[in-house]
């Protein structure tokens, strides 16, 4: 404050020193008034600083302009700090440019906050800006979006800011680069930091400046949100970032939106997120995910919505995913709790009441670009209401509870009891029974005007409980009848309660979880099975087996045809006798087949030096008389060839011959010498005591069970079954039978020609495997099967032919091993043309015989959380 000229005349100053003085002598006026010392106001100073917000900050930035040069030489000369004014206006002033406050003074707000987004700034006042904010100790909020700075501008202001302060830093929408991002390092590293928030959205990030950051922010513990959206980040940013989501677990909101990280990395990405523990939004719309055809991206996404539950809040908005790949996004999302909110718009999906996908055919996706709701987005103007997104999170939704008294509510009392809710398309969503008292049921609901109703199976009604509300449209609603055909009602009365407004508390979550419905989940997975082995689906299922019933209608054939009904005159005997055949004729059938094939007889039957062999292993007392009396009962029972038997021999017993020289036999031995009283008592001690003695010995019917009809044998033949057909076909048209059955005589030439036969294997042998294969036939004296085989019949021969050349006595040689010595002879006499394009079979071959693959699917029951 200065003095008045009155003041200083009326209080003259007294001095000590004794030298007179003129007392009329004016006081020392100092040059500059500015530099007066000590109680003047020390404006352009931080001590006279009264901040940047007001009316009194614009008149003092005013002062400061005005007097410029004076109060820079007064702080330089008594050594004050600097003003922000100040500071901003002397680099101005010395650049020549106009003084625009850009912030350092400003009408209103608080103190803490300097925004001047689309300012324009540029860089030719990012210096000047940056002496004066270097000056302001309290900034927290720091708003330079849309300036037209460069690296270099934007760096210089990070430089020089005072960061201790500084929560929220938003660069958006400036073209910054390495220098920037190294300035933003140092005041993410400060121990001083409180940086909470940093928007570098639009910022035309280099891959190279986003590794050095995201490389910082792995180890940061305080940035809370970060905002990269809008770069055009692809695959050679996808690294950096899964690094930093790989270590950061203190970041919360993570903005990526309008990037291309679906170009490609999309997997590498989404594995990266999946494995992050701090996240809870995180805004992934407009990348491209979407229209993959091989659904590898949409098979990552349901990987990590299954596998993080963390996230609470995602944005897949405009991303294009097709009907499959959402079906696919959706079937991993149910096995997530915690995610409540889900933005879909722009997929072909919407997302229900309950946080479910559900995929459609197809959406217009132009109106969803255009009214595109951003994540936790607050407008700042007044807008037009949008429809709503089922965002349990953006849309404050509520959790309610609503019941049903079956004796107070209203008419409905049948178990259960269903309510329709207008958020769920008043589909029907049963309600939980707690007892005789009422139903209930607690869901979450968007807040304002609910409205419902109820059903059982038989009625739809309101609850007297609450308020009731007439629809100005009616609800159509499906439901099942009797007849299982769908009927429609309309419903135009509903129950309404108005939901208040609560804001969505992240910190205190509803004790209801999204996609909570019990539900059978089923999965899906590949084993290995083992095939089980039948015969009735083996190469041996065409073959006839001497079943019970085949060998009766046998033994009824045969004696019919034998003189059994003359040798026996006795009805009731008759009966005994063929009974007692009928028991035996397994042994009788096997033995004849086998006594038959050593005979050599081309017709097959029984030599009478074989039949001899055959009696001596029958251990009969009296072995001489036995084979006195076999020389005239085999006449007996040997019968002539006649026209209607071609087949019989003449020269050997035939099947029923056999059979019937049995029962002649006990007749001699037993009954005509008194040992016996009956004719049936006689060919029952035969059969018991002798005959069947003798038939173990020549029974050879365990071969077929013990080597033959094997899992491998049968592998064995499919996979050879082309170079076998080709032998067979080849052969068995050589002769003068059927093309398609190979007689004896064909089968010899086969054998012959494949060099099978040596000293060893004799043509004999090869005559008794062709015999022991043939199938039984009822009738082998009128017509000719037994005689000719068929292809299963072949390859039962070639069997017994292989068990024979190989000869094992250590039994360390299985059949099949036998059988696949034996093919280099076969392959040998196959036709070029049958064997064409066959291969060898290896061990993989008959793994693959054994073994499949399956895919199987298990269902499994999922409680509610």
């Amino acid at each position: 404050m200065k003095r008045s000229e009155e003041s200083r005349t009326s209080s003259p100053r007294k001095f000590h020193s004794q030298t007179p003085r003129d007392s009329t002598r004016k006081p020392k006026e100092f040059p500059i008034k500015f530099l007066k010392p000590s109680a003047e106001n020390r404006n352009g100073s931080m001590e006279a600083y009264g901040g940047s917000v007001g009316e009194n900050a614009r008149l003092d930035f005013y002062e400061t302009y005005i007097n410029l040069p004076q109060f820079s030489q007064r702080n330089k000369h008594q050594k004050l700090e600097d003003s922000p004014n100040l500071a901003y206006l002397g680099v101005v002033e010395k650049h020549k440019l106009k003084p625009n406050p850009f912030g350092i003074v400003r009408r209103k707000g608080p103190e803490t906050i300097i925004d001047i987004h689309q300012y324009s700034m540029g860089d030719t006042y990012a210096r000047a800006f940056s002496e004066g904010i270097k000056h302001l100790k309290n900034v927290s909020t720091l708003n330079l979006k849309a300036n037209r700075l460069t690296d270099n501008g934007a760096a210089e202001i990070l430089k020089t800011l005072e960061s201790k302060q500084v929560k929220h830093m938003i660069l958006s929408e400036n073209r910054i680069g390495s220098k920037t991002i190294i300035a933003l390092i140092d005041v993410i590293k400060s121990q001083e930091s409180r940086l909470k928030v940093l928007e570098l959205e639009n910022t035309y990030l280099s891959d190279k400046a986003l590794e050095i950051l995201c490389r910082v922010l792995s180890e940061d513990k305080k940035l809370n949100k970060l905002s990269l959206a809008k770069n055009n980040l692809n695959n050679g940013s996808i690294q950096a970032l899964v690094e930093m989501l790989k270590y950061n677990q203190t970041l919360k909101f993570l903005d990526l939106h309008w990037n291309c990280l679906g170009a490609s990395g999309s997997v590498e990405f989404l594995q990266g997120l999946a494995s992050n523990d701090g996240l809870v939004h995180i805004d992934l719309s407009y990348n491209s995910f979407g229209r993959k055809d091989a659904l590898v991206t949409a098979n990552a996404f349901a990987k990590m919505f299954s596998v993080n539950q963390y996230l609470q809040h995602v944005d897949l908005s405009n991303n294009y995913f097709g009907r499959k790949e959402c079906e696919v996004i959706g079937e991993g999302l149910k096995d997530n709790h915690t995610i409540y909110g889900l933005h879909v718009q722009g997929n072909d999906c919407i997302v229900d009441s309950k946080g479910y996908i559900v995929p459609l055919e197809y959406l217009n996706k132009t109106e969803h670009g255009h009214l595109h709701r951003r994540l936790l987005d607050t407008p700042r103007y007044k807008v037009r209401p949008m429809p709503r997104i089922n965002c349990w999170i953006c849309e404050d939704w509520v959790e309610v509870t609503i019941t049903w008294k079956p004796q107070e509510s209203g008419i409905l009392t049948e178990n259960p009891i269903f309510i329709h809710l207008d958020c769920d398309n008043y589909q029907q969503c049963q309600m939980s029974n707690k007892g005789l008292e009422f139903f209930a049921i607690s869901r979450i609901v968007p807040p304002g005007m609910l409205k419902f109703f109820f059903s059982d199976s038989n009625s739809f009604a309101v609850s007297k409980e609450y308020n009731t509300h007439i629809l100005d449209i009616p609800v159509k609603v499906e439901y099942p009848t009797q007849d299982k055909q769908k009927s429609y009602l309309n419903i135009s009365k509903t129950n309404v309660v108005f939901i208040e407004h609560e804001p969505w508390n992240n910190k205190k979550l509803p004790t209801l979880k999204p996609r909570n419905d019990p539900r059978i989940k089923e999965r899906t997975e590949t084993i290995i099975e083992r095939i089980i082995w039948k015969i009735e689906n083996s190469t041996f299922k065409d073959y006839k087996f001497d079943t019970e019933e085949l060998l009766t209608e046998c033994a009824d054939y045969d004696y019919e045809v034998s003189n059994i009904k003359n040798i026996v005159s006795n009805k009731n005997e008759q009966d005994e006798i063929k009974h007692i055949l009928k028991s035996h004729y397994k042994e009788i059938s096997e033995n004849f087949r086998q006594l038959s094939a050593i005979s050599g007889i081309e017709l097959f039957s029984i030599s009478k030096n074989v039949l001899n062999e055959f009696l001596k292993k029958c251990a009969f007392e009296n072995e001489d008389q036995v084979m006195q009396e076999c020389a005239i009962l085999w006449n007996l029972s040997n019968a002539p060839q006649t026209k209607n038997e071609r087949y019989n021999a003449g020269n050997g017993l035939c099947r029923y011959e056999f059979a019937e020289f049995l029962v002649r036999l006990s007749i001699t031995l037993y009954y005509k010498t008194k040992k016996c009283e009956t004719i049936k008592d006689s060919f029952d001690k035969l059969m018991n005591e002798h005959a069947l003695l003798g038939m173990k010995k020549y029974d050879q019917s365990s071969w077929h069970t013990e080597k033959y009809l094997t899992e491998d044998v049968d592998h064995f033949f499919k996979l050879h079954k082309q170079v076998l057909v080709g032998v067979f076909d080849k052969y068995s048209a050589m002769g003068k039978g059927l093309i398609d059955r190979m007689d004896l005589h064909e089968f010899r030439l086969m054998c012959n020609e494949a060099g099978l036969c040596n000293e060893d294997f004799v043509m004999r042998e090869i005559d008794m495997c062709f015999r022991q294969a043939m199938m039984t036939e009822v009738d082998e004296i009128k017509h000719s099967e037994h005689l000719e085989m068929v292809y299963v019949e072949f390859i039962e021969a070639l069997a017994r032919i292989a068990d024979q050349l190989y000869p094992d006595k250590h039994n360390q040689l299985t059949l099949k091993r036998k059988l696949e010595n034996l093919m280099p002879s076969m392959i040998n006499i196959c036709p070029s043309k049958a064997k064409a394009g066959w291969e060898p079979p290896s061990d993989a071959s008959y793994h693959n015989m054994k073994y499949r693959r399956r895919v199987v699917v298990t269902q499994e029951y999922i409680e509610p959380k």
